[in-house]
């Protein structure tokens, strides 16, 4: 692997771990056992590594929300589809952690993070628009948008709200959101009772219930 990819899966992990208030250049120098300034030749200043790793952010989490995936997710897709949406956010969690204070301190990724909730939001929409289309959904028009503003937060905030539940694998942090998520969304499904049953299974074998057994004491 060449160092500027390193650097960045490197850049990655300290930022997702501990926040990326808390690591500078030089910390990731540390932990790669390279210079500052083999970093700095690479990357001009910690701001172009969370620029860069935006980027590869914004391409993967736009290839999820590819419009054409709309007409094919029915109501018995949510809960995979949605999963999928949050390994993305959890891949780079770090963004979502304090994001008004992130884009501000980093002016250059404010487009992208704008871009991005844009799409969230519509993708969102779009879903909502065509189970209604197909009655596969008990929403009016009137509760759609507050339900797309409900979910959005929930994906981008809810996994980053609890110090217990950052320290837990990456499905179990999943799961939680998900299941905050199904709690919203299944009385308003037109499901099969299998698959509702299905998804209820999945969720209480994740539950915060289930999780706290193996939460770390912080008393």
């Amino acid at each position: 692997m060449k160092t500027a990819e390193r650097i960045l899966l490197t850049a990655l992990e300290l930022f997702n771990e501990q926040g990326e208030n808390a690591i500078t250049s030089v910390d990731i120098a540390m932990e790669l056992d390279i210079s500052p300034g083999n970093l700095y030749y690479h990357y001009k200043g910690k701001e172009v590594i969370i620029e860069a790793l935006m980027g590869f952010h914004k391409k993967q989490l736009l290839n999820s929300l590819n419009r054409s995936l709309v007409e094919n997710i029915h109501a018995e897709d949510l809960f995979y589809y949605f999963y999928i949406l949050l390994e993305k956010l959890d891949l780079f969690r770090f963004l979502y952690r304090s994001p008004v204070d992130i884009a501000e301190k980093y002016p250059s990724i404010q487009s992208a993070q704008k871009q991005l909730l844009k799409a969230l939001d519509s993708q969102l929409e779009a879903i909502f628009i065509n189970l209604q289309r197909t009655n596969e959904i008990t929403l009016s028009s009137y509760e759609r948008p507050l339900m797309v503003e409900t979910l959005t937060l929930l994906m981008t905030q809810a996994g980053q709200s609890s110090k217990p539940f950052l320290k837990q694998s990456t499905e179990a942090r999943l799961y939680h959101v998900l299941s905050l998520m199904m709690v919203n969304l299944l009385p308003r499904l037109k499901l099969p009772e299998s698959a509702i049953t299905h998804i209820l299974n999945a969720i209480q074998s994740h539950s915060v219930s289930h999780l706290n057994s193996n939460l770390p004491d912080l008393s």
